[in-house]
């Protein structure tokens, strides 16, 4: 770790000549290289289970004392969490989740829903919600209450109400702690490159650097027979009829589309998303994906087990060990994370990552990351 950290901050220093140079002079960063102890601050945040929104919610309070050095550093990874320290709505909402305390904040850590009228509000809360009325153009003498929660399993919602007339109400609403998406994560990259007139990119190698999956949010047209493609899955004696597998305009949390799944009891033939991706032999991964579904349901002779995302390691097209798996839920639901982590085995060359509901119902895949988390090989 130490000598990555050398390598990263050699590198650094360098950029930084280069841009004095190409500026007359002037500096264009706003923050400092993170010391290791900075670094290792930001790491132990990196390190923190953020599967449900309550657990961003604990990563956001565990960066609650950073310094510029430090969130910088934590942007490498985790940018859409950084976004919510700097000037913006985010960063109200954020002053207002720091002004609780006690039971009302080990809600939140745990994820719960506060509901909290204006005679229980605190000082504290009515000074950060002061801010949050002024941004939203809202009198602040109206305000009758606020309500902070998870919705949907994605997000915390900081909805705050009003009274604007005798008998009407209007409520602001800010959404906090969104999932990861790569969409999502290139355009909080932007807005925090503004803020610290650096960008925060990901490492190239080692620890939180990505693994590079062709089109990881279905935006190329032809994304299906270039970056991925179909492959049969299972069979259920008989050609045909074939699942329907295509990209779906009108249905994404990560750009403009996703793949969509759809097929009913009649379905005989079932087809899986595929795609390989070079891997580094001996490091924790960790891969992220977001499904949806409407209906999924298991019918005549399909399993429940092939609903999952599947990552099987290879050697020269080979498998070198049993595949890993994140099992699907079933029903209808909105967009939730499926997550896979996974020591790549010594003698691993590549990944094959693999998409597939070969049950009744309609499913969609979007917005995969796949991270090293782990670089010291463990093997």
């Amino acid at each position: 770790m130490t000598d990555q950290i050398s390598r990263m901050r050699t590198t650094f220093h360098l950029l930084c000549a280069m841009v004095l140079l190409l500026t007359g002079g002037r500096s264009a960063f706003a923050v400092s290289f993170p010391t290791e102890v900075e670094q290792a601050r930001a790491d132990r945040v990196v390190s923190m289970s953020d599967v449900a929104p309550s657990d961003r919610i604990n990563q956001l309070l565990a960066a609650r004392e950073f310094n510029d050095a430090e969130l910088f550093a934590l942007a490498a990874t985790h940018p859409v969490l950084v976004q919510h320290f700097i000037p913006g709505d985010l960063r109200l909402a954020l002053n207002y989740l720091f002004s609780l305390t006690g039971a009302e904040l080990h809600k939140m850590r745990t994820g719960g829903t506060l509901i909290r009228p204006l005679r229980m509000l605190s000082q504290r809360e009515k000074a950060a919600l002061q801010s949050l009325s002024d941004a939203f153009g809202v009198d602040h003498e109206k305000l009758r209450g606020v309500k902070i929660g998870p919705q949907d399993g994605r997000t915390y919602s900081l909805e705050v109400s009003y009274q604007i007339k005798r008998k009407k109400t209007a409520t602001y609403e800010v959404q906090l702690v969104p999932p990861a998406t790569p969409k999502r994560e290139e355009a909080a990259r932007d807005a925090l490159t503004r803020h610290f007139g650096a960008r925060p990119s990901r490492v190239g190698h080692g620890v939180g650097s990505a693994i590079s999956i062709r089109d990881s949010s279905f935006e190329n047209p032809y994304s299906l027979a270039d970056g991925w493609r179909l492959e049969r899955g299972r069979v259920l004696g008989a050609v045909s009829p074939v699942q329907e597998v295509m990209l779906d305009e009108r249905t994404a949390i990560d750009g403009n589309n996703s793949v969509r799944f759809y097929a009913t009891e009649r379905t005989r033939v079932f087809q899986n998303v595929v795609q390989e991706v070079a891997v580094q032999p001996g490091v924790l991964t960790r891969l992220r994906v977001q499904h949806k579904t409407d209906n999924v349901r298991v019918e005549f002779q399909q399993s429940r087990a092939d609903f999952k995302v599947q990552i099987t390691f290879l050697n020269a097209g080979m498998p070198v060990a049993n595949p890993v798996v994140a099992q699907g839920r079933l029903g209808s639901h909105a967009w939730e994370l499926l997550a896979i982590e996974h020591l790549t085995p010594a003698n691993a060359t590549e990944a094959r990552i693999e998409l597939m509901c070969s049950l009744s119902g309609t499913a969609w895949f979007d917005g995969l990351v796949y991270e090293v988390i782990n670089g010291e090989q463990q093997w």
